[in-house]
């Protein structure tokens, strides 16, 4: 068995109204936020149905916002990380499906696997080619972007470097994503809060986007001021009207990391449709940056009861001073820090919502062995890699898949490493392939359409 749990329906949403479209570099226009046919509810139901049970009594309902009107509660919480309170005292939580899953298990060619120590590996691709609106940071904004829309927020900030995922993305989701059903987007007034990366130029044509869909852009070399309530005090600074909701870098918060909690259940359902296995991966491999991600991975597993270790690959160190103000750890590297810190706001938020299966502790959670964090493999630099990196990179490109110098190859590169020194051999292991595939420099070539 790889989890519990009812089984869902197959019930389907269907959005008729056309949205906005963005401008290709060669001509096509794009559509991007409603898939054609979404499920009605997360996969994390299937692990604890009373989610998304009207009648049950204890512990949070998770509804879908396409066509459902937001409740007469009472938020409880800043916008972006809030629970609605009902009145009957039960937490409920806004989700909006944003994109369409296409099959997300892929197992390399022969010629890749052969390489890898005896370790049967396969891909969850969190990619496509045809939606800027995918995979790893639409998984986030499934729920952040539900919750600012009932929270009924019309500014918002965020920040991060300017070759960010995160600061692109949320910007594009903001203006094309619909919340509704009827193709309405959140469209609220975004500040962008970015930083220069050293050592790298800066890409002039992602930041001409960036700045046409957003109000305001200010650039900054201080890395230090993209932590927490430093953050915020730029924001109020530098911002002509104080944002409504502050997104931190990536979008990880407690909230979000309800995505990639869901994010497991879709692959427990994936495993038992394709029947490969007979038991759950006994490693993942992931990029670790903000902190969400690996940390909804490490809860996900925890709640199916599954033995699998999340190999967190570090994107970055940074320095002591960084540590403290950032993290308030600085002998712990920047980014394990990061889920550290996260894990323990996350569990006590979870808890005192009551969410189902979480019984436990921070260093119950991390002190295990389920998180095995790898802040080595990031060097030589934030989004530098070597050159054997770039030839894992061709032959994956070969292959149809793609992998980028700033997380990725990273942690394809851990990956590798332990199955040369014969860890993984015999092992079940699924690579996170967290990179979306879409061409985001072909918007900026080409600028947005005038729909937007």
């Amino acid at each position: 068995m790889l989890g519990g749990g009812g089984a869902l329906g197959g019930v389907y949403l269907e959005s008729r109204r056309v949205l906005p479209t963005l401008a290709m570099s060669d001509g096509v226009h794009v559509r991007a936020a409603r898939p054609g046919r979404a499920a009605d509810a997360p996969a994390l139901a299937r692990y604890a149905p009373s989610l998304i049970d009207n009648s049950a009594t204890d512990g949070p309902l998770i509804v879908n916002t396409l066509g459902a009107r937001r409740p007469d509660a009472v938020r409880r919480g800043d916008p972006g990380n809030a629970v609605f309170q009902a009145a009957d005292g039960r937490a409920v939580i806004p989700w909006t499906p944003l994109f369409e899953r296409e099959p997300p298990l892929w197992r390399p060619p022969s010629e890749i696997l052969l390489r890898l120590g005896g370790a049967d590996v396969m891909f969850w691709n969190d990619s496509s080619g045809h939606s800027p609106i995918y995979g790893n940071k639409a998984r986030k904004y499934e729920f952040l972007l539900a919750n600012l829309h009932w929270a009924k927020v019309q500014r918002t900030a965020t920040m991060g470097a300017v070759s960010s995922n995160h600061v692109l993305q949320f910007a594009l989701a903001n203006r094309m994503a619909d919340l509704t059903g009827s193709g309405d987007a959140l469209e609220s007034e975004v500040n962008l809060i970015l930083f220069e990366v050293p050592d790298a130029p800066t890409d002039q044509s992602r930041l001409t986007l960036l700045e046409q869909l957003s109000k305001k852009v200010v650039v900054t070399s201080n890395k230090i001021g993209l932590a927490g309530e430093i953050a915020r005090e730029l924001a109020v600074r530098e911002f002509e009207a104080e944002p409504e909701a502050i997104i931190p870098p990536g979008g990880s918060n407690e909230l979000s990391a309800l995505g990639h909690m869901n994010a497991i259940a879709e692959l427990a359902l994936a495993l038992e449709a394709m029947q490969d296995w007979r038991e759950p991966p006994d490693m993942i491999f992931v990029p670790m940056g903000s902190g969400s991600t690996v940390l909804g991975l490490i809860l996900g597993v925890r709640l199916l009861g599954w033995r699998t270790k999340i190999v967190g690959v570090a994107d970055q160190d940074m320095s002591y001073v960084s540590r403290l103000v950032a993290n308030q750890q600085p002998s712990t590297p920047f980014v394990e820090g990061n889920v550290a810190r996260l894990a323990a706001k996350t569990i006590a938020w979870l808890q005192a919502i009551k969410f189902p299966g979480i019984d436990f502790t921070t260093d119950e959670l991390l002190r295990t062995g389920a998180f095995l964090p790898d802040s080595t493999s990031w060097a030589p630099g934030y989004g530098l890699v070597e050159a054997s990196d770039e030839v894992w990179r061709d032959r994956f490109a070969a292959a149809g898949v793609k992998l980028d110098p700033v997380f990725t190859l990273k942690a394809w590169r851990s990956l590798t490493r332990m199955a040369e020194s014969g860890a993984l051999k015999g092992k079940r292991v699924i690579f996170w392939n967290t990179y979306n595939a879409f061409d985001y420099a072909s918007l900026g070539r080409a600028g947005t359409n005038a729909s937007l």
